[in-house]
């Protein structure tokens, strides 16, 4: 009992830590890690309800209900914050509160002392098992829902089994549990549950240690909660009108040496310094993007670890960026990508497509047919066929 007691107030302390984490961070769209927030102090707070009952200690008179209704909350914040990342805006929906509805339902029973309480651990199974189905059939059947995160759709997905491993564990211990309770035994004198708690607390410290390093498995989450529109001082070029991808302008060694704090100064806007400075910074990212091959990593690399890479502020480089080459941060490293892409069906003609995809650094087919087409008009397939065309 004591070590059930001790586990679970560990699971709590991280939980907490780990939803106030996510709901203080920085953001320019907050519902992504409002719902992570939610979801860890959620769990947090189950762990402590549990240990004041494992200690029986009540602290006040509903405190019983508050264990149920928090359970049937679980399952729907996932549904939500997997429904929020497949949108454009990365926000809630008022029909999104239909899913509050088995919470309040569980909530309306207690209240009433309703007969149908004994059905409740049922419910709460099938709750669990409703909403892993859901997100699970989702995503395989069409991968594309996550289409709208770019190159950080595979980590996402990633980061959902993450999460749905940790509902799936709930909703195996619980079954578990249910069946032991249906034979007879009680929840005290379970076996399930200290190695169960000893699982939960490994997958937390995990997702802590993640957060804190801010690991790729989480990164793509601050930056998804981050964009945000950029203002324009000036209409940004045509297509045609950008600086072409492939042009790097050499420079000497000292260029790319950390920028001196003196130069990192606000400069005003349109001035004739601050445009040589964003120069800079743009061909250094160019230096820097060509030699390390940046636009094929795995997981692609976001504009807070470019910046990091060059030591300067974030919004500095997404300046540059935008102002030297005309389009955004990630249409630069998509352009870079597709440059790649174009070398490969030419230059090795048995190269499978897919495997060129990967090659150029795209981790969906989706994304990598969307942009192939928007930089050159055909599909990969096609491209590389009419490439092969004698001319007439």
């Amino acid at each position: 009992m004591n070590e059930l007691v001790m586990l679970h107030s560990a699971i709590a302390l991280l939980c907490l830590l780990l939803g106030l984490h996510f709901l203080l961070s920085p953001q320019g769209r907050p519902w992504p890690l409002r719902l992570a927030g939610a979801t860890y102090l959620l769990y947090g707070g189950q762990s402590l309800l549990f240990v004041l009952a494992l200690q029986q200690i009540q602290l006040f008179p509903a405190q019983a209900m508050l264990r149920p209704v928090g359970a049937m909350l679980l399952a729907p914040l996932f549904w939500c914050f997997f429904q929020v990342l497949q949108r454009s805006d990365a926000g809630l929906r008022r029909r999104d509160l239909w899913h509050l509805i088995p919470a309040v339902l569980t909530l309306y029973l207690l209240l009433r002392g309703s007969a149908f309480l004994d059905y409740l651990d049922l419910f709460l199974l099938l709750s669990y098992a409703g909403y892993l189905l859901a997100v699970g059939v989702t995503v395989s059947r069409d991968p594309a829902r996550l289409a709208s995160l770019g190159d950080a759709a595979p980590v996402a997905r990633r980061y959902l089994q993450l999460q749905g491993a940790l509902l799936g564990t709930n909703l195996l211990v619980e079954a578990m549990l249910y069946l032991e309770l249906q034979q007879g035994g009680t929840v005290a004198a379970s076996s399930l549950l200290l190695p169960a708690a000893a699982l939960f607390l490994l997958l937390h410290l995990l997702t802590l240690l993640f957060a804190l390093q801010r690991s790729p498995l989480l990164e793509w989450l601050y930056q998804r909660s981050q964009q945000q529109p950029q203002m324009q001082r000036q209409e940004a070029p045509s297509l045609s009108a950008r600086a072409p991808v492939d042009t790097v302008v050499p420079l000497p060694d000292e260029a790319l040496a950390p920028i001196p704090d003196e130069t990192l100064a606000p400069l005003p806007d349109g001035s004739v310094a601050a445009d040589e400075k964003l120069l800079v910074v743009y061909q250094r990212w160019l230096e820097l993007l060509e030699q390390q091959q940046l636009y094929q990593l795995e997981f692609g690399i976001t504009l807070a670890q470019a910046a990091r890479k060059l030591q300067v502020p974030a919004r500095q480089l997404s300046q540059a960026v935008n102002q030297c080459y005309g389009a955004s941060f990630s249409v630069l490293l998509n352009d870079k990508r597709i440059c790649k892409a174009k070398q490969l069906l030419l230059q090795n003609p048995p190269l499978a497509v897919t495997d060129v995809m990967y090659h150029a650094g795209f981790a969906t087919k989706s994304n990598f047919h969307k942009e192939f087409v928007r930089v050159t008009g055909k599909t990969p397939g096609a491209y590389r066929a009419s490439a092969a065309m004698p001319p007439d």
